[in-house]
């Protein structure tokens, strides 16, 4: 009896083999995904999607006119939402003055008599003061040639700080913005204006003085500065004349409506 070849050994190996090699194949067909590359999830891209379609249509109903059909046309501009003009409103010419007076203030007398006006310690407040609000011409004194010496200002006594002299420091122009501001703001005085013809004068009568003023050398309170004012100054004769001419219209309508009834 002859005696078989035991191939029982070369099928395992063959069989291990194949089996080897069906799940290489596999593994290369279908890789398993390694750390940092796992697919970006469905549902963030649906999200990202979302928030993109808002944000966009957002920008385009406050784009303020932008269109893309449009930004390529010559001379296209953009027009502004509703209730904006684009530009800051047209500033009175007593505002203007104001406040180039408001910008020397801060300059030169912001420092003592601080940016409220109410002063600082032994230096007088600027609100409600009879001496800035009542005559100029003491007020133009006090600027020009400035004060030392005791002062009462609404009741209260300073003089432990002396005011200097500006005379030198900044122009008549200057001078009388600055002292319009100080009326203005601190006085509610808004129907008439300091003008720089009205310093000029001043200067020649009280400008050689050498020293600084005391308050029983001013002038008496209710002085004025002698000039016109501007014609952009609304006085109050003009509102007193347009109530008179409306009463008259009102007479003559009155009698009007009686001689037909």
């Amino acid at each position: 009896m002859s005696e078989e070849p035991d191939n029982r050994d070369y099928d395992h190996k063959t069989s291990v083999r194949s089996f080897t090699s069906s799940l290489s194949s596999s593994s290369e067909e279908n890789p398993k995904p390694s750390s940092g590359q796992e697919p970006f999830p469905v549902w963030l891209l649906i999200v990202c999607v979302v928030i993109m379609i808002i944000g966009g249509s957002y920008v385009g109903a406050n784009s303020g006119g932008f269109s893309f059909s449009n930004n390529h046309i010559a001379g296209y501009q953009p027009s502004a939402p509703d209730g904006l003009t684009g530009k800051a409103p047209e500033l009175s010419e007593l505002e203007k003055y104001v406040n180039a007076g408001e910008a020397v203030y801060k300059a030169v007398c912001n420092g003592c008599h601080q940016g409220a006006g109410q002063g600082n310690g032994q230096i007088p407040p600027l609100v409600d003061s009879e001496w800035v609000n009542l005559g100029t011409e003491r007020f133009a004194q006090i600027v020009l040639n400035g004060l030392s010496g005791p002062i009462t200002v609404n009741g209260a006594s300073y003089g432990g700080a002396a005011m200097p002299a500006q005379k030198g420091a900044i122009n008549d122009k200057q001078i009388a913005q600055v002292m319009t501001y100080v009326r203005h703001k601190f006085g509610n005085i808004t129907d008439s204006v300091v003008t720089k013809e009205m310093i000029e004068v001043a200067r020649q009568k009280f400008g050689d003085n050498p020293n600084q003023y005391t308050a029983s050398e001013l002038s008496a309170e209710d002085i004025m500065l002698e000039g016109e004012q501007p014609d952009w100054i609304s006085t109050e004769s003009d509102g007193s004349e347009q109530e008179q001419v409306e009463g008259e219209s009102a007479a003559t309508f009155k009698e009007f409506n009686q001689s037909n009834s």
